[in-house]
């Protein structure tokens, strides 16, 4: 109210002050016509002083002039009509180019102005700055709702959203999002729930929609497998075999080196061979019954075909003495024991979906695994994301890539360390890629990334959503980011017993600071509300998205897309006619069988 009254007064002020200006220039105006007449009236103090009567020449020539027209020429009376144009108009023009020219200084020096507040003018956004920071698009993603509708954000920006077990962020903000986002998604989804819900709009939308699940006991998902994808240029082939050997062995050890070298070797060599490269056929020729021989073999067969890092890495290995070699073998064969299980083996044999064309068509990959599954399945689930941050980033989107993609990270922390995303949350935006991540408080993100890596994820996240927060170091941070206000405090002292004398009683107002949001109303804030952080915008304070009670998102609960069974056990490098096919459950007896 404050701050609207003042505006009233400046208004008002300008409003005298421009005026003024106008008679000025009317005055100089007057006086340059006057000395253009009769050059007599120069020096005649009259004429300087008088704004009355030069004002008033102006305005009796003019309507001379316009009584009289017809009879007036460009040339007629000594030039008489573009001398009054000149005397009118340059005032003016110059009047108006001051103006302009310091229209800063003259907005700075307004004489009513708001007081600075001392201790913080932190407040919850308005309807106009809520538009102003772009919540009413057509397109993008949700954020959050209020009477006047939902919180749609385009664009590439980064969300970061904090909230406990059981606080809703399924229904409101996964589930939403999945049955709105237009363009390609990958989907981490413990439990599958999010598919059984979205799948089925997400296809009928024209998405091609794929379901990784590699531990699914009834083989029932599409394929992936991250060796496919190895380059067949000579030198950026070495390049993408280590990567992956590095994330499956990070420790920096003398047995872990070793074992990355043999692996590198082996891969090398099953390329050699026409064979189909995939972690399973690695761990086949790994704990084939003599190992040594069989790459004795096939150095000797294969030598001028086989890479020459291969040929010296397997050289270096069989030179080693039997007990070391046997150590090296057995670090990597542990690396791998995942591909043992004939089920993984088969889900990460052959690709049925590429990350580098999600840009150019539209792909959804919802990417399941069980809670149980979670700690087991951390290496192959770090490998997958990382080779799909890779690829999305080796290149700027071209003309024929309209789509961007973005990552809906439920559970984040739950996947362990992940640098890609912490490093790459500073760049993917230009590569139109998009993170979603979301975390249940700040002490399980510090946990894994520590402070550093916390505060990357912070200041990368153009959105930062809460909850109802569960921990005191979570509400203190959001109270402290939601700023500090002045308030008004008033305080009164009055006799502890009985007394008509007024002035015994005293009443003082004092300001005072106040966090916008306390901790504790962190703590406690409502169920179905949900405090909005936005880079460079107030706080908002805004109602979850519940999609059970919006009709817009009733009507896109379809039935989930069908998914392959993955029956046939095929051992990678044999063509189809010639793959031994067995049942899933007999494979793994027999893996037992031989353990």
């Amino acid at each position: 109210m404050k701050s609207f009254t003042n505006t009233i007064r400046n208004f008002f002020v300008l409003v005298v002050f421009l005026s003024c200006t106008i008679c000025m220039s009317l005055y100089v105006s007057g006086y340059i016509f006057m000395i253009s007449q009769d050059y007599s009236n120069l020096s005649s103090i009259e004429a300087i002083i008088s704004i009355k009567a030069n004002i008033t020449m102006l305005l009796d020539m003019m309507y001379w002039m316009i009584n009289n027209y017809s009879a007036i020429t460009f040339w007629s009376y000594n030039y008489i009509l573009p001398r009054y144009v000149i005397s009118i108009c340059a005032p003016m023009f110059l009047q108006f180019f001051l103006l302009f020219r310091y229209r800063s200084k003259l907005h700075e020096i307004r004489p009513f102005q708001e007081e600075e507040s001392i201790y913080g003018d932190a407040h919850w956004a308005t309807k106009g700055e809520i538009e102003k920071a772009g919540l009413r698009k057509k397109n993008g993603m949700l954020l959050g709702e209020d009477q006047d509708g939902l919180y749609v954000a385009d664009g590439y920006q980064h969300a970061l959203l904090f909230a406990p077990t059981g606080s809703g962020k399924g229904v409101g903000f996964a589930i939403p999002n999945l049955l709105f986002w237009e363009e390609s998604l990958i989907v981490h989804d413990i439990k599958l729930e999010n598919y059984e819900l979205t799948s089925g709009w997400r296809e009928k939308a024209g998405q091609k929609v794929f379901v990784w699940n590699p531990a699914d006991p009834d083989g029932i998902t599409h394929c992936y497998n991250p060796l496919d994808w190895v380059s067949d240029k000579p030198g950026q082939m070495i390049d993408d075999i280590q990567k992956i050997a590095n994330l499956l062995l990070a420790k920096k050890d003398f047995w872990e080196n070793e074992a990355r070298t043999l692996f590198l070797g082996i891969a090398l060599y099953i390329i050699a061979k026409g064979d189909r490269l995939s972690f399973g056929e690695v761990t086949r020729v790994l704990r084939s019954d003599d190992m040594a021989y069989t790459l004795a073999v096939g150095l000797d067969t294969l030598g001028e075909i086989i890479h020459p890092v291969g040929y010296m890495n397997l050289a270096a290995f069989l030179q080693k003495a039997d007990k070391e070699r046997s150590g090296v073998a057995s670090t990597l064969s542990s690396a791998l024991e995942l591909w043992a299980n004939p089920l993984i083996d088969v889900a990460t044999a052959t690709s049925d979906f590429n990350f580098s064309v999600m840009r150019r068509e539209k792909i959804t990959v919802y990417v399941g695994l069980t809670p149980d599954n979670l700690k087991r399945l951390q290496s192959l689930m770090q490998v997958f994301y990382q080779q799909a941050t890779e690829f999305l980033t080796r290149k700027l989107p071209g003309a024929d890539e309209p789509y961007g993609v973005m990552f809906l990270m439920d559970e984040f922390p739950t996947l362990g360390r992940m640098d890609q995303f912490m490093n790459g949350i500073a760049y993917f935006r230009g590569y139109h890629v998009r993170l979603f991540l979301i975390v249940q408080d700040t002490q399980q993100l510090k946990g894994i990334y520590e402070e550093p890596g916390m505060n990357s994820f912070l200041s990368n996240s153009t959105y930062r959503i809460t909850f109802a927060a569960n921990n005191m170091e979570t509400a203190n941070l959001i109270s402290q980011l939601c700023g500090n206000k002045s308030a008004r405090q008033v305080s009164s002292s009055e006799p502890e017993f009985f007394d008509l004398n007024p002035s015994s009683r005293s009443l003082s107002v004092s300001k005072t600071q106040r966090a916008l949001l306390l901790p504790q109303e962190v703590i406690s804030l409502p169920r179905d509300e949900q405090i909005i952080l936005i880079e460079s915008q107030p706080p908002i304070k805004a109602k979850k998205i519940m999609y059970y009670k919006n009709k817009l998102f009733t009507e896109r609960l379809l039935p989930k897309t069908a998914i392959p069974k993955q029956e046939a056990y095929k051992i990678a490098g044999r063509d189809d006619e010639n793959a031994s096919s067995i049942d899933v459950d007999n494979a793994i007896q027999i893996e037992e069988d031989k353990s």
